[in-house]
């Protein structure tokens, strides 16, 4: 379960900012930021186990990401890979072929999923659920949103309001005092009431307070919890900041990976 925040189109001297944490369990062997493709040139983390990817950002400015749906029960590990979704969009290279392709997938081969694609000048979000074959495709609007473990800025998610709290008032100051604010963002650890917590359904695999858990920005839990955190500046056509904290962004510290474009 992971969590995206958009700004799009809210400051003239960078249109689209990306600040997003994966959230994983512990034992899933990954890398930290490092070369995905050569054409284009793309950096991002890679997942050791089914060798795709959560989120990567081309050198010409275009981010690709995924979260999953959150789900009543396990993972079917049968399906095909969510990462390689990730991957072979990024190798596409502009958000128009990353639509195309979008729209020939069967959902239904993949475990539920919410895609986040684009760059400066356009962004889409698109949700795959195991009851359809189709993906529905949505473009995402100028303004602060935030895609969690299902469609764009679902009130159900406590940490949607959270993100937007926090970043709201960091929209006026200078990018670096933006880019800091938004790391301070990614860490918080501020766990909600449980009355503010929706409960589970009977047959949910994760109980009430489990929940209440998994709705920090910054999850932390014995087996689970946010792995990796990355703010992302786009230009059009370019890169013009990316950091990268491989590890709890409370903990680990942002690194600047730029250079490895």
């Amino acid at each position: 379960m992971c969590t995206i925040v958009v700004l799009r189109g809210v400051r003239a001297d960078c249109p689209l900012i990306l600040a997003t944490n994966r959230d994983e369990f512990y034992a899933r062997s990954s890398t930290g930021a490092g070369l995905l493709l050569e054409q284009p040139r793309t950096i991002g983390g890679r997942d050791l186990v089914a060798k795709g990817t959560w989120m990567g950002v081309t050198r010409e400015g275009m981010f690709v990401g995924v979260t999953n749906q959150r789900v009543l029960g396990a993972a079917n590990a049968s399906r095909r890979s969510r990462g390689e979704v990730v991957l072979h969009a990024l190798s596409l290279g502009t958000p128009a072929a990353v639509t195309r392709y979008v729209q020939t997938l069967d959902a239904r081969e993949y475990n539920p999923f919410n895609l986040l694609w684009g760059d400066a000048d356009e962004m889409y979000a698109a949700y795959g659920r195991q009851d359809r074959a189709g993906v529905t495709i949505e473009p995402i609007p100028h303004g602060v949103h935030v895609l969690p473990n299902d469609t764009l800025d679902n009130p159900d998610f406590v940490k949607v309001a959270r993100a937007k709290e926090l970043v709201l008032p960091l929209l006026d100051g200078d990018l670096q005092t933006l880019r800091h604010g938004l790391q301070t963002m990614l860490a918080d650890r501020q766990v909600p009431a449980l009355s503010d917590v929706p409960e589970p359904p009977a047959t949910s695999h994760l109980d009430h307070r489990m929940l209440r858990e998994l709705s920090a920005l910054c999850v932390r839990t014995p087996l689970y919890g946010t792995r990796s955190s990355t703010v992302v500046m786009l230009q059009r056509g370019s890169v013009s900041g990316f950091w990268y904290a491989d590890g709890p962004p409370d903990r680990a510290p942002f690194e600047d990976v730029l250079p490895l474009f």
